[in-house]
């Protein structure tokens, strides 16, 4: 009989993909990783951004079948977790299914809830998480909020599915509120039952297991311990191995966005937790003394997935495509990306600009728009006094595009490159590409009580496989357009 072989399962929830990910628990190696999009995005008022969570956990299901399939009969799941986007709100059933659409992080109709429980609890933005979307949902949807047993974030309502168990689980202070604001929130929302604010506890924490109905969806046995998750930017910092001060990890995804290690010392010193271009949230106690800064991006990631997707819609190879854009040079011959309000718009096109040749300028100006958000948010973080010896390249940042179509090929050399020109700083690209995922997979492990601490489990999941360091011969003109990016 063939020994069986311990791993860990995670699913990382993005805007554009579902990504399944099965990590050996010895070696922390990647044993299997399956894509599937996550469903359309839906914009039926202005403002609004919703997806069906239903449709999440059938890509889930396949994902996860074939993902068992690849790793092998051997295989014996030890732990499951989860991460998401967010703050996105999700009202589930006490099945685990949807009772609505999900609002996601994009959508804007709870602004003014946002700001009526921004006035009432001395918080706002980020620290509200999901609980504007609550306040808008319980007020707008009241047909389907009587169906809903819990609002959760992505990675709670996954969990959820997965368990049964409600919980809140983000170690960013973002839902821990005092008793006295607590009964405020209550009160503000018509006495609420408690559905948007379920038991908090950290992330990494066991809080049940697999359930007979997840288990018969996935194919896997009941019990198999189910571990609290996070969002997916604080995911991939675990997963980036982002307990070393002077590292940080470029996220990659729809939204896009960056996190940084520090000292715990520094970081509260020079960062406003509540506002400005950087955040500061506290790590879990495994961490230490370090601390996560970060910023947001606000969609750049969403930016290159709808260049693609137009040019594959117009009968373009993406492989082909992606390959084109990778070998121009810095500066997309004069393309470059400005948003308004109909989107994101490309100018300085050259006329008879179409075919790959049109479509690749296109494609680069897009990822260099990308490449130049995180840039900006590098030289905000230098200026405050945080050191930055290398940056963890991230799914769509070591080079595929959100969604599918570049999952399907390899990733051009070119573009890690190019990344690290633009930053005009050294670029790592890590064993796991989905660094969220690997996040979510220390998290199982640590859960399911197979590491002592998130700092062994990353540790052995985050391992460096490639370092790419900045041109010399490109510095100039990266230069210059770091400086026009700053002034657009």
């Amino acid at each position: 009989m063939t020994a069986r072989r311990g791993a860990l399962l995670s699913i990382d929830l993005g805007s554009t993909a579902v990504k399944v990910l099965i990590v050996d628990v010895e070696s922390g190696r990647p044993l299997a990783l399956e894509r599937r999009t996550s469903g359309p995005i839906l914009s039926p008022t202005s403002g609004a951004f919703e997806q069906d969570p239903n449709l999440w956990w059938r890509a889930i299901r396949s994902a996860v079948g074939d993902a068992l399939a690849a790793a092998g009969p051997e295989i014996e799941i030890l732990g499951i977790a989860a991460d998401g986007h967010g703050p996105s709100l999700v009202p589930v059933r006490e099945d685990g299914s949807a009772a609505s659409p999900a609002l996601l992080w994009r959508d804007r109709r709870a602004a003014g809830d946002d700001e009526a429980l921004a006035a009432l609890l001395g918080r706002s933005g980020w620290l509200l998480a999901e609980l504007p979307k609550a306040r808008w949902f319980l007020r707008e949807r009241a047909a389907a909020a009587k169906e809903t047993a819990w609002l959760l974030s992505t990675w709670d309502a996954l969990a959820f599915r997965l368990s049964g168990e409600a919980v809140s689980s983000f170690w960013n202070p973002a839902r821990s509120l005092a008793p006295s604001q607590r009964a405020l929130l209550l009160a503000d929302l018509g006495g609420l039952d408690g559905r948007a604010l379920p038991p908090e506890v950290a992330p990494g924490t066991r809080i049940g297991t697999l359930r007979a109905q997840a288990a018969n969806d996935l194919g896997l046995p009941i019990g198999i311990p189910i571990v609290a998750g996070t969002n997916d930017g604080e995911a991939a910092v675990i997963g980036a191995g982002l307990m070393h001060p002077a590292r940080g990890v470029d996220v990659g995804g729809a939204a896009g966005g960056v996190g940084i290690a520090v000292e715990r010392q520094t970081a509260d010193r020079i960062v406003d937790a509540v506002s400005g271009p950087l955040w500061s949230g506290p790590a879990p106690a495994s961490f230490g003394e370090i601390r996560i800064v970060g910023g947001a991006l606000g969609g750049t990631g969403l930016v290159l997935d709808a260049a693609l997707s137009a040019a594959v819609g117009r009968g373009i190879d993406p492989g082909q495509l992606l390959e084109a854009a990778a070998s121009l040079p810095l500066g997309a011959d004069g393309v470059r990306v400005e948003l308004n309000g109909d989107g994101p718009q490309f100018v300085g096109e050259p006329d008879g600009s179409g075919g790959l040749s049109g479509e690749a300028r296109r494609i680069r100006a897009a990822m260099e728009y990308g490449a130049l958000a995180v840039a900006a948010l590098l030289e905000t973080a230098r200026a405050l006094g945080l050191p930055l010896d290398e940056m963890w390249l991230s799914g769509p940042a070591t080079g595929a595009a959100p969604g599918l179509y570049a999952a399907q090929h390899e990733v051009p050399r070119g573009i890690p490159q190019l990344r690290a020109d633009l930053l005009g700083a050294p670029v790592v690209l890590p064993r796991i590409a989905e660094a969220a995922a690997a996040g979510s997979a220390a998290l199982a492990g640590v859960g399911a009580g197979r590491f002592a601490s998130l700092r062994e489990a990353a540790e052995l999941i985050a391992v460096a496989e490639t370092r790419i360091e900045p041109r010399a011969e490109n510095a100039r003109i990266a230069a210059e357009l770091r400086a026009r990016a700053r002034t657009e």
